[in-house]
């Protein structure tokens, strides 16, 4: 086991008990949060008190969603919200650039973006036992989203593009289903590439170009073979966790993460006041490697922290949580020369001894 040690903590200038609900990356070095008082801030990396409030109401009946729209230089940041709107924001500028709606202003809860084919789609609660996954291509007289719908029988909790080919979308909803489409395909029925039946999503997504993962609300975990329609081979059955909480000794499953050295889940314990990133690995089989997990202790205490961004250009993890902070955690000087940071891009570089500067000492 490995540690991490808080290096920072930052409420945000939030209002006292204020949720934060989503930390996303917003341009290097800086990142954005939405939180339980429907605001949109942006926030310092090296300091986390140098705070910008880019809207106090982001959206009228509450924020649901926060993605990352990475387009050259710009510094642009999607949100989904319980009006039906989805927006895009111009974190320079300080304003939503475009705002769309959901048809019969139905709930956003899940975004995801492809600046590739300059594409936002989201996903919806269940409205008149429909649900929507809706396509738009922003444009600053943008007003309603594409009427290119796939309709869904549940609420849409996930949504994420694949890797590498931008027609591939997956979502994730309360139905249990895990469902695969090609975009490209007009046809609903021939867009379905492939459908997963996992139980009520609560994450799901690419672990790579041709793997997929799925956790449910209440924690269990399965990992599969993303079908791929140009190749005729076998795939490989799936692997079932089932529920992970007492195999990680945890009481809640945060999210999955993808950091440079490969996929961490991150296991909460409120009793215990930890977070754990224990790594995924994939030999000889998938498994949980528990003995090079990294604990931050502390966590955010007694609370539930809601997500948590590895940042390799600072090296750190960044933690976000029901007590309304925001955390920074850096590994703990000394152990091992070889342990990997999860959040950096390789090893952690320990200094040599300054008195017998032919060999390396760990601190």
């Amino acid at each position: 086991m490995h540690t991490l040690k808080a290096t920072a903590a930052s409420s945000l200038s939030l209002p006292a008990e204020t949720y934060i609900y989503t930390i996303a990356a917003s341009a290097p070095g800086i990142f954005a949060a939405i939180s339980s008082d429907d605001s949109l801030r942006v926030f310092d990396a090296a300091t986390l008190d140098r705070v910008s409030v880019i809207s106090n109401k982001t959206h009228d009946a509450g924020v649901t969603s926060l993605r990352s729209y990475a387009a050259g230089e710009s510094q642009l940041l999607v949100t989904g919200g319980r009006e039906g709107k989805v927006k895009l924001w111009d974190v320079r500028a300080g304003n939503a650039v475009v705002e769309m709606e959901t048809a019969r202003h139905a709930p956003v809860l899940s975004v995801a973006c492809n600046p590739e084919n300059n594409t936002i789609v989201a996903g919806t609660e269940l409205l008149s036992s429909q649900a929507v996954v809706a396509f738009c291509k922003p444009a600053r007289n943008a007003s309603l989203i594409s009427e290119i719908t796939t309709n869904l029988t549940a609420a849409v909790t996930q949504l994420q593009y694949h890797p590498t080919r931008s027609n591939m979308l997956l979502s994730g909803s309360t139905d249990g289903l895990v469902n695969v489409y090609d975009t490209t395909i007009a046809d609903e029925d021939e867009a379905l590439v492939q459908v997963i039946n996992h139980g009520s999503v609560h994450h799901a997504g690419f672990l790579s170009e041709r793997t997929i993962y799925a956790l449910s609300h209440d924690e269990q975990f399965s990992i599969h073979a993303a079908t791929d329609p140009d190749d005729s081979a076998q795939e490989p059955e799936p692997v079932h966790f089932d529920d992970v909480r007492e195999p990680l000794g945890c009481e809640y499953v945060v999210q999955l993460c993808l950091g440079a050295q490969g996929p961490y889940i991150a296991a909460g314990n409120k009793i215990d006041k930890r977070l754990d990133l224990i790594p995924l690995v994939s030999t000889p089989t998938w498994r949980f490697d528990l003995d090079n997990l990294w604990r931050l202790p502390g966590a955010h205490g007694d609370e539930v922290v809601r997500s948590v961004y590895l940042d390799e250009q600072s090296q750190s993890v960044f933690t976000c949580g029901e007590d309304g902070f925001v955390r920074a955690w850096k590994p703990v000087d000394g152990g091992d020369e070889d342990v990997q940071n999860p959040a950096g891009s390789g090893k952690i570089s320990r200094p040599k001894d300054k008195k017998q500067k032919d060999r390396f000492k760990p601190y």
